[in-house]
């Protein structure tokens, strides 16, 4: 490149590609031997050097390119004809969802955000309490997951990538929520000791895995096991052993009439009790129930247990709405499908989720 006075200049250079320049309009090219000459209007060359430079700064001055949010809505039913109530952070866009009555969980585009870290300190600054400050941070970590690796549902996440999230969704809940209260000793460390296993992070993996409610999980393992207290065999979840090749241990189950001939032979003790309308036989039994190399194999179990057997299918209707999912798990005598034989195992289940706030671990 030649800065020129005139063309003849650049006809005295020894290549055989050349271009000179002579200031402010003119451009010469000297290609083996022959020489051509372009003329540049001048403004024009300025007018696109300055839009040039302009986009440029632009790029540079401006913040975060913008993103939408996802936001993964749970849609259940049971709602007496009425939209489900979504947590504070859903509610904040105004999101109306077509078609309530679909049994699904929805994953909806909610609003473009240019400024993802400040939108995220002014919500936290206007939370009014611990638990809507831990549903913002909750769907803010999950929507960052899902754009980060370009997917619309948790349950499309590599396993890394679903730990790690479920990971940081239990430190929430233990942070936010269970620090928060005045929980029993032996109750703060059922759902926060990591021996033998992560009880919150497995019932989150179980949930993203096999679609039942974490706070089912949960409140069904401390409901069979007393809070941790006894556990036979790995076994958090009261799962009968129908082989009966394990030794059998004493349990109490409510009968019917016939229930009680059939099962005569497991009884030790009965006694007759009227719950509702009903008179129903109280029993002290001894069977077997099934044991399990690992904690952890036992919470697969339970997911499998529930998928697997048809009757338990009417579960899956209810998406993640832990009432209905309580009311229809107890006894078949009160039109539930029978995964416990009390009558009052659904009101127990609802009470342990509603005490500890487990329900906000359906997300």
């Amino acid at each position: 490149m030649y800065f020129l006075k005139n063309s003849s200049e650049l006809s005295v250079t020894g290549t055989n590609l050349s271009i000179g320049v002579k200031f402010p309009s003119s451009v010469y090219m000297r290609y083996k031997g022959n020489i051509y000459s372009f003329i540049i209007n001048p403004k024009l060359a300025i007018t696109i050097i300055v839009l040039l430079l302009f986009v440029l700064m632009t790029q540079f001055f401006s913040g975060p390119s913008e993103k939408i949010i996802y936001v993964q809505a749970p849609i259940a039913v049971n709602y007496n004809g009425q939209e489900p109530t979504l947590d504070e952070f859903i509610e904040d866009f105004g999101i109306e969802i077509e078609n309530p009555d679909v049994i699904q969980t929805a994953v909806v585009p909610v609003k473009s955000v240019n400024h993802l870290s400040s939108y995220r300190e002014e919500k936290l600054n206007n939370v009014s309490s611990y638990i809507d400050r831990f549903q913002i941070e909750r769907q803010l970590i999950v929507t960052e997951f899902l754009i980060n690796n370009k997917t619309t549902r948790v349950d499309q996440l590599e396993d890394d990538q679903l730990l790690l999230l479920n990971q940081k969704i239990g430190g929430l809940f233990q942070e936010f929520i269970l620090d928060q209260m005045n929980a029993p000793p032996h109750v703060y460390s059922f759902f926060t000791s990591s021996v033998p296993l992560k009880k919150i992070e497995t019932a989150l993996m179980e949930q993203a895995r096999y679609h039942v409610p974490a706070s089912i999980t949960l409140a069904q393992a401390a409901l069979e096991t007393g809070y941790g207290k006894r556990v036979i065999g790995n076994n958090y979840f009261g799962v009968k052993d129908k082989s009966k090749r394990t030794v059998p241990i004493t349990t109490t189950e409510y009968y019917t009439k016939e229930e009680y001939k059939r099962n005569k032979a497991i009884v030790v003790s009965s006694k007759k009790v009227k719950k509702g309308n009903r008179v129903l036989y109280k029993c002290t039994v001894r069977d077997s129930f099934a044991e399990y190399k690992s904690p952890w194999e036992s919470f697969r179990a339970h997911s499998l247990f529930l998928n697997k057997q048809k009757r338990y299918a009417p579960l899956f209707t209810q998406g993640r709405d832990y009432i209905a999912w309580a009311n229809m798990i107890g006894s078949t005598k009160y039109g539930g499908v029978g995964y416990a034989t009390s009558p009052l195992y659904g009101e127990l289940l609802r009470k342990i989720i509603k005490r500890y706030h487990l329900d906000l671990l359906d997300y």
